[in-house]
């Protein structure tokens, strides 16, 4: 390989940050994942206080999850992955459904 040859590979390994750049997203992402959680669980305690029905906030964890576990599945082709990806995505087309007919 020649000098061009090795910039240019290293120019494609990097595209996306360095491993320290990597390492920050990874836990910037962990965070805020926990955060939405957090959150999540708060709000959602709150309307069942008030006798609201939470399945908006239901339906968003299950989106949430689903998509995680979705992706995980298709990119490492787990199919156990990819069935719960999908498991969860209807249950927050479920929710969601509830949330917008007002019954739950």
């Amino acid at each position: 390989m020649d000098k061009e040859e090795i910039l240019e590979k290293s120019r494609r390994e990097n595209q996306y940050g360095d491993e320290g750049e990597k390492a920050l997203r990874l836990k910037r992402d962990s965070v805020g994942g926990w955060g939405f959680i957090v959150m999540g669980a708060v709000i959602m305690v709150v309307k069942l206080c008030r006798v609201e029905s939470p399945a908006d906030i239901i339906a968003l964890f299950f989106c949430s999850s689903g998509l995680s576990f979705a992706y995980e599945g298709i990119q490492a082709k787990k199919k156990t992955q990819l069935f719960f990806g999908i498991f969860f995505l209807l249950c927050a087309a479920y929710f969601f459904y509830k949330f917008l007919v007002g019954k739950f």
